[in-house]
C-alpha cells in the first residue's frame, strides 16, 4: 500500500510540476509564477530523491511508465 501512496504522490507531484512550468516558461517575469513553480521543483525532488527540477521530473515519469511485462514479480513473490 505505501508503494502505491508514493507513486500517487510522484504522480501528483509531476502533474503540478508540469502545470506551473508552463505557466513560468509563459510568464517568466512573474515573481508569483516563479514562485508557485520553485514550489512545485522543489516538492517533485523531495519525493524524486532528486537535486535537479529536470532530473526529478525524469525520474518521476520512468516511475509512472508501467514495467515491461518480463520484468514484473509474480502476484505474491519476491
Amino acid at each position: 500500500m505505501r508503494a502505491e501512496r508514493a507513486t500517487e504522490d510522484v504522480g501528483r507531484q509531476l502533474v503540478r510540476y508540469r502545470a506551473w512550468q508552463r505557466r513560468f516558461l509563459a510568464s517568466p517575469g512573474d515573481p508569483a509564477v516563479r514562485a508557485q513553480f520553485e514550489d512545485a521543483v522543489a516538492a517533485l525532488c523531495a519525493v524524486t530523491s532528486r537535486r535537479c527540477g529536470r532530473e526529478a521530473a525524469e525520474a518521476a515519469e520512468r516511475r509512472r511508465e508501467p514495467e515491461p511485462a518480463g520484468r514484473r514479480s509474480p502476484p505474491g513473490g519476491d
